[in-house]
C-alpha cells in the first residue's frame, strides 16, 4: 500500500491484527475484515464488518463498512466519519482514533441524527444510484410554488450528463436540438426519512400525488433513461429538512411495468435563491447599490462579473471598444462575443454568472465637466479600469467636486506592479498624492524595457503585455476595495500597490505597499 505515512500505516495494521482482523482485498484495495465494534450492536445485528484503506491514506480516512446498516450518515453500508473535505480525518490514521470516531458516531446514530446533520446526500441512501447522471433544477421556486401536497408538471432536457430541470412552457425539441423529458415534482409537508427504496418514495406521497405518479408511470414504453418514454421519465420528491431547508431526491427511470427500474441521482439547485448564498455575506447589502464601471477590458470585465457574483445590484458599463480574437487571452469574454462591443459580452458573462445584477451598456465616458458629471450622478461608487491617465484625473476631480467615491485601478510596468486608488469621504485627493510624502511613487518606465509592449496588426501604439495573472490579481484586488467601500467597513487604506515582480528599491521583492510602508506585506 502507498501511503503518506508508511510507519504509521504499519501501525495501524498491527493494531487491526491484535484486534482479531485479517486481511483482504476488494477491488484492489487493502481491506481488513474482523468483528464488529461493540457500540454498534444497537444499529444492526451483523457481528462482522470491514475496514477499506483507500489511496491517500491517511489523508483519507479508512472506511468501516458494516453490511444491511440503515442509518442516516451511512450509505451502501459504508458509515460516514469524515466529510470528504474535512482535514480531522487525518486523526484516524491511529486505530484509537478512528474508534473513538466510530463509537461517537454510533452513539449518536443511537439518539437520533439532529434535524441540522442529517445527510444532505439524500440519493447516496437510495438502494440503486447512477453514477453517470445528475440533476439540476429550480428548488426553491419549485418548493415556494405551493405547500404540502403539491405537484408541479416540469420537465429536463440532457446537456451532458446532467437532467436540467424545468417548470412552464416547453420548448419545442426540434429547435432546442434534444429531447425533452417528462416528469413530476412531489412536496411533502412533513419531515421524513430519505427514501432507500421506490416503495418508501411512494409511500411518503399523498393520495393525489400517488395517483399521479402511478398515471405517469403507466403511460411509460419500454425505454432507457434520457429518451422520452410517454410518461413520467424522472420525478423529484423533496421534503422539510431544518428549519427552513429542504431535502430532495431526484429518480430517473428506465424500463416499464413488472421491469420499471429507478435510479437516484446527485442532486443541486440553480434558482436564484441558490446562486446568492454562495455570493457571500455582503449580498443583501450590495443588492441595491449601483456601481459604474469604466472600461470593460480585461481587467474592467473580471471585475464586473466579481462585482456582481458578490451581489451587487446595478452595474452600469461604459467602453466603445469592441472585442477581438486577440482579447480572449486575457478577457473574461469568450469567442462567441468577437465583434460585437466588450460591454455587450461582459454582461452576458454577468447574466450567466449573476442572474440578479442588472447591467446597462454605454459608450466611454465624455471627458466634458458638464457631461462626466452627468454620467456619475445617481451611483453609489465609480471604478476606474480604463489605464487612461487623463480619463482618471478627469474622474478623480469631477467625483471629488460630487462626493461620489472613486476607486482607480491600473497595471504598470507590463504586469510587474498593479495600484489601487481609493478617493472617499477623508481621503486625501488622487490629485494632491504625487507631492505627498506618505505615498510611494512608482518606479520609472526604463525599469520595465526589457518587457515592453508590442506593436500588433491595426495598432498605432504598444500593447500592454501584462499576463493574465496580473490582470486578475488587479481585478480582484479592485473587487475587494470596492466591497469594502459599498459595505462602508473601510478596512483597507486609501492605496495600495502590489508587486508581481521585483524591481528597483523599495520595490525589490513582492508583496504589498501601503502608504508610509517602510517594506512590503507579504502576498496572500
Amino acid at each position: 500500500m502507498d501511503t503518506y505515512d508508511d510507519a504509521a500505516y504499519d501501525r495501524f495494521c498491527a493494531g487491526l491484527v491484535n484486534a482479531g482482523f485479517e486481511p483482504t482485498r476488494v477491488e484492489g484495495r487493502p481491506c481488513w475484515a474482523g468483528p464488529s465494534r461493540p457500540s454498534l450492536r444497537t444499529l444492526t445485528q451483523a457481528t462482522r464488518m470491514r475496514i477499506e484503506v483507500y489511496p491517500g491514506w491517511p489523508l483519507r480516512y479508512a472506511h468501516v463498512i458494516v453490511a444491511g446498516l440503515r442509518t442516516d450518515h451511512a450509505a451502501d453500508d459504508v458509515i460516514c466519519l469524515w466529510a470528504e473535505d474535512d482535514p480531522a480525518q487525518i486523526e484516524g490514521r491511529d486505530l484509537e482514533g478512528l474508534w473513538d470516531r466510530l463509537d461517537q458516531w454510533a452513539a449518536t446514530a443511537a439518539a437520533g441524527f439532529r434535524a441540522a446533520d442529517r445527510a444532505l446526500d439524500a440519493y447516496r441512501l437510495y438502494a440503486t444510484q447512477s453514477t453517470t447522471y445528475r440533476g439540476e433544477l429550480p428548488f426553491r421556486t419549485l418548493i415556494d410554488g405551493g405547500t404540502g401536497g403539491y405537484t408541479a408538471e416540469v420537465y429536463g432536457t440532457m446537456q451532458g450528463t446532467t437532467l436540467l430541470i424545468e417548470q412552464g412552457n416547453r420548448p419545442d425539441p426540434r429547435t432546442l436540438g434534444r429531447p425533452i423529458l417528462e416528469g413530476a415534482f412531489y412536496l411533502c409537508a412533513d419531515r421524513i426519512d430519505p427514501p432507500r427504496t421506490f416503495d418508501e418514495l411512494r409511500d411518503a406521497l399523498t393520495r393525489r400525488q400517488r395517483k399521479n405518479l402511478r398515471r405517469g408511470l403507466a403511460t411509460r414504453s419500454e425505454t432507457d433513461f434520457t429518451k422520452p418514454s410517454g410518461g413520467h421519465d424522472f420525478v423529484v420528491l423533496a421534503w422539510p429538512r431544518h428549519d427552513d431547508d429542504y431535502d430532495a431526491v431526484v429518480l430517473g427511470f428506465a424500463g416499464s411495468g413488472d421491469a420499471l427500474h429507478s435510479a437516484a441521482m446527485a442532486a443541486t439547485a440553480n434558482d436564484p435563491t441558490a446562486l446568492r448564498r454562495r455570493a457571500g455575506p455582503d449580498a443583501e447589502m450590495l443588492a441595491p447599490k449601483v456601481v459604474l464601471v469604466a472600461g470593460a477590458g480585461s481587467v474592467g470585465g473580471h471585475l464586473a462579473v466579481a462585482l456582481a457574483s458578490s451581489g451587487v445590484g446595478t452595474v452600469r458599463l461604459h467602453d466603445s471598444d469592441h472585442l477581438s480574437s486577440t482579447n480572449l487571452v486575457r478577457h473574461v469574454g469568450t469567442r462567441h462575443f468577437v465583434g460585437y462591443r466588450k460591454t455587450h459580452g461582459v454582461s452576458v458573462i454577468v447574466e450567466q454568472h449573476a442572474p440578479w445584477t442588472r447591467v446597462t451598456c454605454h459608450d466611454n465616458l465624455p471627458y466634458g465637466p458638464a457631461e462626466l458629471t452627468a454620467a456619475v450622478g445617481g451611483v453609489d461608487l465609480v471604478i476606474d479600469c480604463t489605464g487612461v491617465l487623463p480619463m482618471t484625473a478627469a474622474l478623480a476631480d469631477i467625483c471629488r467636486r460630487q462626493h461620489v467615491p472613486l476607486i482607480v485601478g491600473a497595471l504598470f510596468h507590463h504586469g510587474a506592479m498593479a495600484r489601487v486608488q481609493r478617493q472617499s469621504g477623508e481621503d486625501t485627493p488622487i490629485a494632491s498624492r504625487p507631492d505627498d510624502p506618505r505615498y510611494h511613487a512608482l518606479p520609472p518606465d526604463e525599469q520595465s524595457s526589457d518587457t515592453a509592449g508590442f506593436l500588433e496588426l491595426g495598432c498605432t501604439a504598444p500593447v500592454n503585455n501584462a499576463p493574465p495573472g496580473a490582470v486578475l490579481v488587479t481585478a480582484s484586488d479592485l473587487a475587494a476595495a470596492a466591497i469594502d467601500e459599498l459595505t462602508h467597513r473601510r478596512e483597507r487604506p486609501d492605496e495600495r500597490i502590489t508587486v508581481l515582480r521585483p524591481m528597483d528599491a523599495p520595490f525589490d521583492r513582492t508583496g504589498t505597499f501601503d502608504p508610509i510602508d517602510a517594506e512590503p506585506s507579504e502576498c496572500p
